[in-house]
């Protein structure tokens, strides 16, 4: 594991795990929300952040946290990771860890992200989590077959219990 994807939904707890990950490893962490936003929620380009992706999936190692596969074969994460971990767990927990999260960062940014995106929490994140998200499941899936055909390493962690027995296993 040099080149390490994590993907799952918002609140599944991709950047928990990276950060475990790159303390294990000593591999940076890149992270999509800040990639994807400059400050105060200024989105980028899609140009602009396929090649601020592209240039970091060049590097020897590095965990990239986050989603948008539609553009994961633009930007070179699925052409260059060596290993996917997808974190898949009940929606109803994605809403409660987003709400928890909301009222802790709702008046700062957190730290993946850039200054005054402040965290939100409206009807717009709770449809995506309880339906937008759930419906790239076969989009997901697709993927994941094609990378283990080339050779990838995917693994899915289904519930808590399963992210947190691979963890231990890792001494994470």
């Amino acid at each position: 594991m040099q080149r390490i994807w994590i993907t799952g939904s918002s609140g599944s707890g991709k950047t928990t795990l990276a950060n475990k990950l790159e303390n294990k490893f000593n591999i940076s962490v890149y992270h999509r929300d800040s990639i994807t936003w400059k400050e105060n929620w200024q989105e980028r380009s899609e140009k602009e952040q396929i090649d601020i992706i592209k240039e970091l999936s060049e590097k020897d190692k590095w965990i990239f946290d986050g989603n948008k596969f539609s553009a994961s074969k633009k930007d070179g994460r699925f052409e260059n990771c060596d290993t996917i971990i997808y974190i898949n767990i009940n929606r109803f927990i994605y809403l409660f860890r987003g709400l928890r999260r909301y009222f802790k960062h709702k008046y700062d940014a957190r730290p993946e992200l850039s200054e005054g995106c402040y965290e939100e929490y409206n009807m717009e994140v709770v449809k995506y989590v309880l339906s937008g998200y759930p419906k790239k499941k076969i989009e997901r899936q697709l993927l994941f077959n094609e990378a283990e055909k080339l050779g990838k390493q995917v693994i899915i962690l289904n519930g808590h219990k399963e992210v947190k027995a691979w963890c231990n296993k890792l001494n994470l």
